[in-house]
C-alpha cells in the first residue's frame, strides 16, 4: 500500500539530475588534482597555481550546486527520496569537494617541492571511488540492487586505508620533522576523501533499502 501511495503522489525528479550536476563537478576536481599531481614536479610554480586555481574555480560551482539543492529543498512539499536523505547527500558531495581543493591548496602553501608516489597513488584512488560514487548516484532514480556499487566503494576505501598507512610508514622513516607534518596532512586530506565517499555509499545504501 506504501509503495502505491508513493507512486500516485507528485515527485519533484529534478533532484536526481541536480544531484547527478554534483557528483559530476566532483569528478572534474578529482581529475584536475590528479593532473596536478602528475605534472606538479615538472611544471613552474605559476602552472601549479594555475591547476589550483582551476581546482577553487570547481569547488565554487559546488558551492553554487550544494546552494540550490537545499534551496530547492526548502521550497518542496514532496521529493522523490527523503528530504534528509537528500540534503545529506548533498553536503558529503560538497564535502568530498572541498577536502580536493583544500589538498591541492596545501600544496602550494606548504611549498611543496616534491610530489611523491603516496600522494600519485591516493589521488588515483580519489578520482577512482568519485567515479563510483558518480555511478552510484546515477542509479538511486532506479532504486535497484546496487550490492557491486557498495562493494566496489568499500573495496576502494579499503585499498585507500592501505595505501594511507603505507605511505605513513614510509614517511616516519625521514628525519625532517617539518617534512613529516606537511606530507602528513596531506595524506590525511587524501584519505578524508575516500572516507567521505564511504559515507556517501552508505546514504544510498540506506536510501535503496528504504525505497526500494
Amino acid at each position: 500500500m506504501a509503495n502505491i501511495v508513493h507512486w500516485l503522489l507528485p515527485k519533484e525528479e529534478k533532484f536526481f539530475h541536480m544531484l547527478q550536476e554534483q557528483s559530476s563537478n566532483v569528478i572534474d576536481g578529482a581529475n584536475e588534482f590528479k593532473k596536478l599531481v602528475y605534472n606538479y614536479n615538472r611544471i613552474s610554480y605559476s602552472a601549479q597555481r594555475a591547476f589550483v586555481k582551476r581546482i577553487d574555480d570547481i569547488e565554487h560551482k559546488g558551492d553554487d550546486l550544494t546552494h540550490n539543492i537545499i534551496g530547492l529543498l526548502d521550497k518542496t512539499f514532496i521529493t522523490p527520496i527523503d528530504k534528509e536523505d537528500i540534503h545529506e547527500l548533498a553536503v558529503l558531495l560538497d564535502d568530498v569537494i572541498d577536502l580536493i581543493n583544500k589538498t591541492s591548496k596545501r600544496l602550494i602553501i606548504f611549498k611543496i617541492i616534491r610530489i611523491d608516489s603516496h600522494i600519485k597513488n591516493l589521488a588515483d584512488a580519489a578520482l577512482e571511488i568519485v567515479k563510483k560514487i558518480d555511478g552510484g548516484i546515477m542509479g538511486i532514480s532506479k532504486l535497484e540492487n546496487m550490492n557491486e556499487f557498495y562493494i566496489g566503494v568499500h573495496t576502494l576505501e579499503n585499498k585507500g586505508d592501505d595505501l594511507y598507512h603505507t605511505a605513513l610508514a614510509k614517511l616516519f622513516n625521514k628525519k625532517d620533522v617539518i617534512e613529516i607534518i606537511k606530507y602528513k596532512e596531506i595524506y590525511e586530506l587524501l584519505e578524508s576523501v575516500l572516507n567521505k565517499c564511504e559515507e556517501i555509499a552508505n546514504i544510498i545504501e540506506s536510501i535503496v533499502v528504504k525505497h526500494a
